[in-house]
Protein backbone atom coordinates (compact mmCIF):
# COMPACT_ATOMS: atom_id res chain seq x y z
CA UNK A 1 0.00 0.00 0.00
CA UNK A 2 1.20 3.51 -0.80
CA UNK A 3 0.54 6.33 1.65
CA UNK A 4 -1.27 9.56 0.76
CA UNK A 5 0.91 11.59 -1.53
CA UNK A 6 2.22 8.42 -3.09
CA UNK A 7 3.08 6.80 -6.34
CA UNK A 8 3.05 9.16 -9.26
CA UNK A 9 1.85 12.59 -10.19
CA UNK A 10 1.68 15.15 -12.94
CA UNK A 11 0.41 18.72 -13.00
CA UNK A 12 -3.26 17.71 -12.71
CA UNK A 13 -3.38 14.46 -10.73
CA UNK A 14 -1.73 12.45 -8.00
CA UNK A 15 -2.00 8.76 -7.14
CA UNK A 16 -3.08 9.15 -3.53
CA UNK A 17 -3.16 5.44 -2.65
CA UNK A 18 -3.06 2.02 -4.23
CA UNK A 19 -3.11 -1.56 -3.04
CA UNK A 20 -2.10 -4.20 -5.54
CA UNK A 21 -5.17 -5.55 -7.36
CA UNK A 22 -7.55 -4.11 -4.70
CA UNK A 23 -7.95 -0.41 -5.47
CA UNK A 24 -6.37 2.77 -6.81
CA UNK A 25 -7.32 6.28 -5.68
CA UNK A 26 -6.24 9.27 -7.76
CA UNK A 27 -6.77 12.90 -6.74
CA UNK A 28 -7.61 14.90 -9.88
CA UNK A 29 -6.71 18.50 -8.95
CA UNK A 30 -7.91 19.95 -12.25
CA UNK A 31 -11.51 18.73 -11.75
CA UNK A 32 -11.23 18.58 -7.93
CA UNK A 33 -12.44 14.98 -7.76
CA UNK A 34 -11.19 11.65 -6.46
CA UNK A 35 -11.06 8.90 -9.08
CA UNK A 36 -11.33 5.45 -7.57
CA UNK A 37 -10.79 2.35 -9.70
CA UNK A 38 -9.98 -1.34 -9.41
CA UNK A 39 -12.14 -1.65 -6.29
CA UNK A 40 -11.88 -5.39 -5.66
CA UNK A 41 -12.16 -5.38 -1.86
CA UNK A 42 -14.33 -8.29 -0.75
CA UNK A 43 -13.34 -9.50 2.70
CA UNK A 44 -14.12 -7.71 5.95
CA UNK A 45 -10.43 -6.96 6.47
CA UNK A 46 -9.97 -5.59 2.94
CA UNK A 47 -13.03 -3.34 3.29
CA UNK A 48 -11.86 -2.03 6.66
CA UNK A 49 -8.35 -1.35 5.36
CA UNK A 50 -9.70 0.37 2.23
CA UNK A 51 -12.06 2.56 4.27
CA UNK A 52 -9.25 3.59 6.63
CA UNK A 53 -7.04 4.67 3.71
CA UNK A 54 -9.96 6.36 1.93
CA UNK A 55 -10.91 8.18 5.14
CA UNK A 56 -7.51 9.90 5.28
CA UNK A 57 -7.75 10.89 1.62
CA UNK A 58 -11.33 12.19 2.03
CA UNK A 59 -10.27 14.33 5.01
CA UNK A 60 -7.34 15.76 3.01
CA UNK A 61 -9.60 16.39 0.01
CA UNK A 62 -12.18 18.17 2.16
CA UNK A 63 -9.46 20.45 3.58
CA UNK A 64 -8.06 21.08 0.10
CA UNK A 65 -11.33 21.65 -1.83
CA UNK A 66 -13.99 22.24 0.83
CA UNK A 67 -16.14 19.35 -0.34
CA UNK A 68 -15.66 15.86 -1.76
CA UNK A 69 -16.50 14.60 -5.24
CA UNK A 70 -15.80 10.93 -6.03
CA UNK A 71 -15.90 9.11 -9.36
CA UNK A 72 -15.80 5.39 -8.49
CA UNK A 73 -15.38 3.10 -11.49
CA UNK A 74 -16.87 -0.23 -10.43
CA UNK A 75 -17.24 -1.70 -13.92
CA UNK A 76 -14.74 -4.47 -13.18
CA UNK A 77 -15.54 -4.85 -9.49
CA UNK A 78 -16.52 -8.30 -8.27
CA UNK A 79 -19.80 -8.82 -6.44
CA UNK A 80 -19.41 -8.38 -2.70
CA UNK A 81 -20.74 -10.52 0.07
CA UNK A 82 -23.69 -9.05 1.94
CA UNK A 83 -21.41 -8.37 4.94
CA UNK A 84 -18.81 -6.56 2.81
CA UNK A 85 -21.50 -4.51 1.03
CA UNK A 86 -23.02 -3.46 4.36
CA UNK A 87 -19.61 -2.53 5.83
CA UNK A 88 -18.90 -0.46 2.72
CA UNK A 89 -22.28 1.29 3.05
CA UNK A 90 -21.69 2.08 6.73
CA UNK A 91 -18.18 3.30 5.96
CA UNK A 92 -19.46 5.59 3.21
CA UNK A 93 -22.10 7.00 5.55
CA UNK A 94 -19.33 7.89 8.00
CA UNK A 95 -17.02 9.40 5.35
CA UNK A 96 -19.30 11.63 3.32
CA UNK A 97 -21.45 14.61 4.25
CA UNK A 98 -24.37 16.52 2.82
CA UNK A 99 -23.05 18.41 -0.21
CA UNK A 100 -20.57 15.68 -1.20
CA UNK A 101 -21.23 13.64 -4.34
CA UNK A 102 -20.27 10.08 -5.20
CA UNK A 103 -20.82 8.83 -8.76
CA UNK A 104 -20.68 5.05 -9.19
CA UNK A 105 -19.99 3.70 -12.68
CA UNK A 106 -21.19 0.13 -13.26
CA UNK A 107 -21.72 -2.30 -16.13
CA UNK A 108 -23.33 -5.21 -14.37
CA UNK A 109 -27.08 -5.10 -13.79
CA UNK A 110 -26.59 -7.36 -10.79
CA UNK A 111 -24.04 -5.00 -9.23
CA UNK A 112 -26.32 -2.05 -10.04
CA UNK A 113 -29.18 -3.76 -8.19
CA UNK A 114 -26.90 -4.54 -5.25
CA UNK A 115 -25.67 -0.96 -5.07
CA UNK A 116 -29.15 0.55 -5.47
CA UNK A 117 -30.17 -1.11 -2.18
CA UNK A 118 -27.33 0.67 -0.38
CA UNK A 119 -27.51 4.13 -2.01
CA UNK A 120 -27.61 7.23 0.14
CA UNK A 121 -28.61 10.78 -0.81
CA UNK A 122 -25.24 11.90 -2.19
CA UNK A 123 -24.72 8.87 -4.45
CA UNK A 124 -25.86 8.16 -7.98
CA UNK A 125 -25.27 5.23 -10.35
CA UNK A 126 -24.20 5.68 -13.98
CA UNK A 127 -23.41 3.46 -16.95
CA UNK A 128 -21.43 6.22 -18.68
CA UNK A 129 -18.22 7.71 -17.23
CA UNK A 130 -18.95 10.98 -19.05
CA UNK A 131 -22.42 11.26 -17.51
CA UNK A 132 -20.97 10.52 -14.07
CA UNK A 133 -18.28 13.19 -14.43
CA UNK A 134 -20.83 15.73 -15.67
CA UNK A 135 -23.07 15.06 -12.65
CA UNK A 136 -20.10 15.45 -10.28
CA UNK A 137 -18.97 18.78 -11.69
CA UNK A 138 -22.36 20.27 -12.69
CA UNK A 139 -22.62 22.60 -9.71
CA UNK A 140 -19.02 23.86 -9.81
Amino acid sequence: MTPVGGLAENADWLVAAAASDLYEIIRDDKLKILRISQVAVQTREEVDQYLAVLGEIVRDTRLRFGRVRVLADLRNAPLRTQEAAERMRMGNLALYRTGDRVALIVESSLLKMQLRRTLVEYQNIFLSPNAAETWLTALD
